[in-house]
């Protein structure tokens, strides 16, 4: 084990605010290293953290450490922090680890988590998405040991949302300096701003111009049984395979211009949206004391 080859940034959420654009837009800093892939899920899915940390090392980690900063990004880490922060706690003890969190409206990524379900077919799409929270936690139960042995977010909706019980137990082991907040308008309002003061938290040159990059845009399967094939290659070793026959930007087309189309989400009912802006308002309100910006745009506006 090699800790000037381990990561000593992890992105750990939350999902579907961003976290995939932001890891794309800093895998481009000449100072920055990133594996090939995003969402290791080393400390969150068992079996994986059971491979031990030379394999994780191994397998992203083995040329980084010419790399001052380098970089995981895993929104698991997140959703399922009461295994993981222990887990990062134990291994870098007092050594410096840095996280970035990337929060969103909690209703609109409680839905746009929903139909990225949806999209992996590992959501019922007969069950909407006003069942789907008002049942989560009954489904959540019914699955607890196996959706924690895998730290899967699958029905979980409300949950990822539930930011600061989420952020508690890294908070309780990391300190606060540990920790940049961003959220999802970032990547889009002031960007240029925004990107200066993450690259100086990192301790890069904060000088480098970085592209803006919007990454999971809306889309649902053209062909679901492609769709389905193409997910079980994403978690196969012929996924390694196809990455040396086929550039970044050809997969990327095959994805977005044939298996996928775009698609706009029908909106919330209306009373489910009140009802949901409603249980999340002291989360917001909690969360703008604790990173001290204006989230006043999340709160119901009827």
């Amino acid at each position: 084990m090699n800790f000037d080859k381990l990561p000593n940034v992890v992105i750990i959420g939350a999902a579907k605010a961003g976290t995939t654009s932001l890891f794309e837009i800093l895998r481009e800093h000449p100072q920055i290293y990133t594996p090939h892939k995003k969402e290791l899920r080393f400390f969150s899915f068992d079996k994986h953290y059971h491979e031990g940390i030379d394999w994780y090392e191994n397998s992203y980690f083995a040329n980084a450490s010419k790399y001052p900063v380098r970089i995981e990004a895993t929104p698991a880490y997140l959703t399922w922090s009461q295994k993981v922060a222990p887990r990062i706690k134990e291994l870098y003890g007092d050594r410096p680890i840095k996280f970035i969190v990337i929060f969103r409206d909690p209703v609109k990524r409680a839905y746009s988590h929903y139909w990225h379900r949806i999209r992996l077919g590992s959501e019922d799409p007969s069950i909407s998405f006003e069942k789907a929270v008002h049942t989560e936690d009954q489904r959540l139960k019914e699955k607890w040991d196996l959706l924690y042995y895998q730290g899967n977010g699958i029905h979980g909706y409300l949950r990822a949302s539930h930011y600061m019980e989420r952020l508690k137990p890294f908070l309780d082991l990391f300190p606060r300096e540990s920790f940049h907040f961003m959220i999802q308008e970032d990547l889009y309002i002031d960007y240029d701003k925004r990107m200066k003061d993450l690259l100086e938290f990192l301790g890069v040159d904060s000088s480098i111009a970085l592209k803006s990059i919007q990454s999971n845009e809306s889309a649902v399967p053209r062909y679901q049984f492609l769709d389905n094939q193409f997910n079980k290659i994403k978690k196969g070793k012929i996924k390694t395979i196809l990455r040396f026959f086929f550039p970044k930007h050809a997969r990327k087309a095959v994805v977005k211009d044939f298996l996928m189309k775009p698609f706009e989400y029908p909106p919330i009912d209306p009373t489910l949206k009140k009802e949901l802006y409603e249980l999340f308002e002291n989360e917001v309100n909690q969360l703008t004391t604790l990173i001290g910006r204006d989230l006043s745009a999340w709160k119901y506006k009827g």
